[in-house]
């Protein structure tokens, strides 16, 4: 997959956010600001698919694995750019939101994205205990990136984003950007299920008995059995 950078123009407090605009991911953010405390704070609402059936979750992920999460750090993004003629999206307005604006406005855009500095995310490493789909037969880990966290002053808080968290295991539906090597959940709420072995711990290391609970808000449920069923192509 290929994972495209836009730059979305936010509504409220003149500021200008850049996002990770995702084929069959994220699509675009609004934002607000303010200042407290000495920290520059934002918070964004990120549009992202919404899914119906574990099985289209499934069919929409690159990776589907169990891991769990040894080490987490914030990190600048790259900086969004504009979409120009030429370029993979540029005709699409549902990869281009900046699509149809007329020349003045563009340009204005432009001069704003060259002073972005890129979005606070936060990087969960995580150990991989089980592969259910994806090329990753030898295990090892991945890093997840999330939209949001605190870094050199600044405060992004993505609304509905709910952050991994250490030492938890996990089972992640991910994509992997072949472009920027990427790996973000396909869905920051549905994306993640809370892995838990029989004596209710962190199901480290995986095992048989291991159950999956969705977090509050995602109706899909799914089982180990059901897992197994979607990786052989039922």
């Amino acid at each position: 997959m290929t994972k495209r950078h836009l730059v979305t123009l936010a509504v409220s407090a003149g500021l200008i956010l850049s996002s990770a605009g995702c084929a069959g991911g994220s699509a675009g953010t609004t934002a607000a600001s303010a200042y407290r405390s000495g920290v520059r704070e934002a918070v964004v609402s990120a549009d992202y698919p919404r899914f119906t059936s574990t099985k289209e979750m499934w069919d929409d992920a690159d990776l589907v694995v169990q891991a769990t999460i040894t080490g987490l750090r914030t990190a600048r993004d790259e900086p969004g750019r504009i979409l120009g003629p030429g370029d993979d999206g540029y005709d699409d307005p549902k990869a281009n939101p900046l699509y149809g604006l007329g020349p003045a406005e563009l340009a204005e855009a432009k001069k704003q994205a060259e002073r972005e500095t890129g979005d606070i995310v936060t990087i969960a490493e995580a150990d991989i205990t089980r592969v259910f789909k994806g090329d990753l037969a030898g295990g090892g880990s991945i890093e997840v990136r999330q939209l949001g966290g605190e870094l050199d002053g600044e405060k992004l808080t993505a609304q509905d984003e709910v952050k991994l968290e250490q030492n938890e295991s996990y089972l992640l539906f991910v994509h992997s950007w072949d472009d920027t090597q990427d790996t973000t959940l396909v869905n920051p709420g549905q994306g993640q299920y809370v892995a838990t072995g029989p004596d209710g711990r962190a199901a480290t290391p995986a095992g048989e008995a291991d159950t999956y609970a969705p977090l509050p808000g995602n109706p899909l449920q799914i089982t180990l059995a059901e897992l197994k069923d979607l990786a052989q192509g039922g």
